[in-house]
């Protein structure tokens, strides 16, 4: 079945199942009207018109081909339970608003600075959403190239952090901005020579206290670089394309994964490998570190999630599961380490509970590619993109609050890891 057939140019999904809806939608809409989706979708018949879109998502038909010819999985993973668990709840989008992605394996394109600032990627640009005054303005849009660098061509990745944001592009170039003033913007590239795409960049403080961020790229190098000088100062090599890395809260360590069965952690100060990351059999794009640094978790084209206990990673000690559709995009930990968040490629968001050894999970069923998945600092909010031409726009989800004169759980977990 074609996409043709799937919309017509009024965006109707289906004609006899659903129609689309340009309009803000917020949780007391979709609570009061059982046939509206959070994303403004009205589906016709109720939720027999649903299912019956979602068995066409879940088809083969939507599936990448990159393994065609690799053998098939083996099933040896745990089984998340769904039932009755409810973490986060949906709060509000505005399905004007759009998010894209450019690589279909790349989808770090969402960050929450803040509960009021969010920033995501739509049409090569970068925009800054307001859940306070629900507006969306462009911050960063097609920059002119300076005399001795290069802009990238088009976006692929970003991060952003408190004041910082760095966009990544498919030439090895970067854009750097300061979000406090929104002005001269720095654009400059590691490199000049051969296929160099930064596939990954992630911003952190070293054990002094200084902010910087990993860039992941396709030289078979990792560059640390300053966030203040804008200098990169260390180095880290890899005998493949390095996809993802995220350092450890303690700053000791960085997880590796890429395009190799097996991720890596190595030493931050020593540059040495301290263990392999086994258990995966394709390719991986996603890493998180537990706020304790005790727990490290990678996602894969495999459809997987391993989590591995660091005074032990020759082996996971749990692979999630038996209940993931498509590839693992992103992966983002709680502040307090209560959730872990893991975003497929397309359709589901799954929040687990690792409190309960990561058995149980709460999951998010919408329409459309995540473009990126984002927890704010305090871990109250969740925000997810959503692409493509099925419906579009930045899903806003919040942590449900504990019962007057309960204890909120967030602080009983930070004060365990802290």
């Amino acid at each position: 079945m074609s996409m043709s057939n799937i919309f017509n140019s009024e965006g109707t999904i289906l004609p006899d199942l659903g129609t689309l809806c340009n309009e803000l939608i917020e949780a007391i809409v979709v609570e009061d009207f059982e046939h509206i989706f959070p994303q403004g979708i009205r589906w016709r018949g109720g939720s027999m018109g649903r299912e019956s879109y979602r068995s066409y998502r879940n088809s083969n038909e939507l599936r990448h081909n990159y393994y065609r010819n690799d053998p098939a999985i083996k099933e040896n993973r745990s089984t998340l339970d769904y039932r009755d668990n409810e973490y986060f709840r949906f709060r509000y989008t505005d399905t004007s608003r759009h998010c894209s992605y450019r690589h279909p394996q790349l989808r770090n394109l969402v960050f929450a600075t803040s509960k009021n600032d969010v920033y995501y990627l739509y049409d090569n640009s970068v925009m800054h959403w307001s859940p306070q005054l629900q507006t969306s303005t462009t911050i960063l849009g097609q920059p002119l190239k300076g005399p001795r660098s290069r802009m990238p061509l088009r976006t692929m990745t970003m991060a952003a952090m408190e004041e910082f944001l760095l966009v990544g592009g498919e030439d090895g170039s970067f854009t750097f901005m300061n979000l406090q003033t929104y002005q001269n913007p720095v654009y400059d590239a590691f490199t000049d020579q051969g296929y160099s795409e930064v596939n990954g960049i992630e911003m952190s403080y070293s054990r002094t206290g200084a902010p910087h961020a990993y860039f992941s790229m396709n030289d078979l190098r990792i560059r640390c670089m300053d966030l203040r000088t804008l200098q990169e100062y260390a180095t880290f090599e890899t005998d493949w394309f390095a996809n993802y890395t995220s350092q450890s809260p303690d700053g000791h360590m960085i997880g590796i994964v890429g395009d190799n069965r097996e991720g890596q952690v190595m030493s931050v100060n020593s540059r040495e490998k301290i263990a392999t990351l086994k258990g995966h059999q394709r390719f991986s794009f996603s890493v998180a570190w537990s706020p304790d640094s005790r727990m490290i978790a990678t996602g894969s084209d495999d459809m997987s999630t391993c989590i591995y206990d660091t005074r032990k990673m020759s082996d996971p000690v749990h692979i999630l599961s038996r209940d993931i559709c498509t590839s693992v995009r992103a992966l983002r930990y709680s502040s307090c380490g209560r959730y872990l968040v893991m975003s497929e490629e397309r359709d589901f968001v799954h929040i687990v509970d690792t409190a309960t050894d990561y058995s149980k999970a709460q999951k998010f069923d919408f329409i459309g590619d995540v473009s990126g998945i984002s927890l704010t600092p305090d871990g109250d909010g969740l925000f997810v993109g959503v692409a493509g031409v099925e419906a579009s726009s930045l899903l806003e989800f919040e942590r449900l609050q504990p019962r007057h004169g309960a204890l909120n759980e967030c602080d009983y977990w930070k004060d365990i890891y802290l």
